[in-house]
């Protein structure tokens, strides 16, 4: 009898603990779609961003990714994210499929997939566009069948969809504003760009270039660096090759590569700017360049994600949304802390957004 009593009472206790467990599990699910919460993560890109409406579904939800370019650094941490975010136990507890699909940066192809995607009934599509304007048919007819259309990093022109981002124009215009600072005048500032046609390569120039106008001792130079590292210090070579008066570099995603190239050619160490790659960081304060890093975060497909997640669950978010930037300079660059040097140089180092509570940890990002 007391055995039993006493199996009982084991019984009730696993029930208390699996009763809590729930209750926790229940709530980090309500944390997610937070109206106080999401105000944090998602603010207005301007006054006047109208917000969208909620799709009140009952969940969980079926979600796809679809995703473009594909294969250097950013874009394989990014996909390491969104496959890492959706297991988390408060984001699980929404989703009941989610789904990956690579265009190659091809437009038609990215097109195709998203029929594809709103012929098999998804919930909400992520995006990260191949093209800034080229998929707004296809998005238009997607949120026409009821599905939630979310675009992130290089958003889309159709009000129909929320873009989500950091604000890439403000991003471009500070890594400026600290080169007109460092460069003497008459010199030239080598912009070390993206992938031509991107939305966040235009805005990010637009942004530098409203600073540079004002500075019309500098010269520019502009080459494509697709933010890739080897490209990068192959356009950097190149373009040092023939100009002897690079005062400056503006970089983004993979300026360790341009970094690498004026090392190997010993040519003059410069101000730089680029994006949080640890190897750039690594090599801007072992080298004591001065430099302004600024990141564009891979987690924000986890902030896109959250985004779907939020309006189908009924709360209203902005239609375009930026979230807020940090901005680091070398010596502020704390080893272990803002870079890694236990890992490899590729390693992009701003997986997590704390303000939109996305947590992902170093192991579900270095694979």
């Amino acid at each position: 009898m007391s055995n039993r009593n006493g199996l009982l009472g084991l019984s009730a206790c696993a029930l208390m603990v699996a009763a809590g467990f729930l209750t926790a599990s229940a709530a980090y699910a309500q944390s997610l779609t937070d109206p106080a919460s999401l105000e944090k993560c998602f603010v207005k890109a301007s006054a006047d961003t109208p917000m969208m409406p909620a799709k009140h579904k009952t969940g969980p939800y079926k979600i796809a990714f679809s995703n473009s370019l594909y294969g250097n650094n950013w874009r394989t941490e990014m996909l390491n994210i969104a496959s890492a975010y959706v297991k988390q136990p408060d984001v699980a507890a929404h989703i009941a499929s989610f789904k990956i699909f690579n265009s190659g940066n091809d437009v038609s192809q990215q097109i195709s997939q998203i029929r594809s995607m709103i012929l098999s009934g998804y919930d909400a599509i992520v995006v990260d566009a191949a093209s800034p304007t080229g998929l707004d048919s296809v998005i238009n007819q997607a949120v026409k069948q009821g599905i939630v259309v979310v675009a992130f990093d290089n958003t889309v022109g159709t009000t129909k969809a929320i873009n989500v981002n950091e604000d890439q124009t403000e991003m471009g215009r500070q890594w400026a504003q600290f080169l007109v600072k460092q460069v003497p005048a008459n010199k030239t500032i080598l912009m070390v760009r993206g992938l031509a046609g991107a939305t966040v390569d235009n805005d990010q120039v637009d942004g530098a270039k409203s600073v540079f106008k004002d500075h019309p001792d500098l010269k520019l130079v502009e080459v494509y660096g697709g933010w890739d590292v080897g490209t990068n210090q192959k356009v950097t070579a190149d373009a040092l090759a023939t100009n002897h008066d690079i005062g400056g570099v503006w970089g983004t995603e993979g300026a360790t590569g341009a970094l690498q190239a004026i090392l190997q050619v010993h040519a003059p160490l410069v101000p730089m700017t680029g994006e949080s790659d640890n190897g750039f960081m690594m090599l801007a304060t072992e080298n004591k360049i001065p430099a302004m890093v600024i990141g564009q975060s891979p987690a924000l497909v986890a902030v896109a994600i959250r985004a779907a997640i939020a309006t189908l669950s009924g709360q209203s978010l902005p239609q375009s949304a930026n979230v807020p930037l940090t901005a680091l300079t070398t010596d502020e660059m704390k080893p272990d802390v803002d870079f890694f040097p236990k890992l490899p140089g590729s390693f992009v180092t701003n997986i997590s957004i704390p303000q939109c509570e996305v947590h992902i940890p170093v192991t579900e990002v270095v694979k």
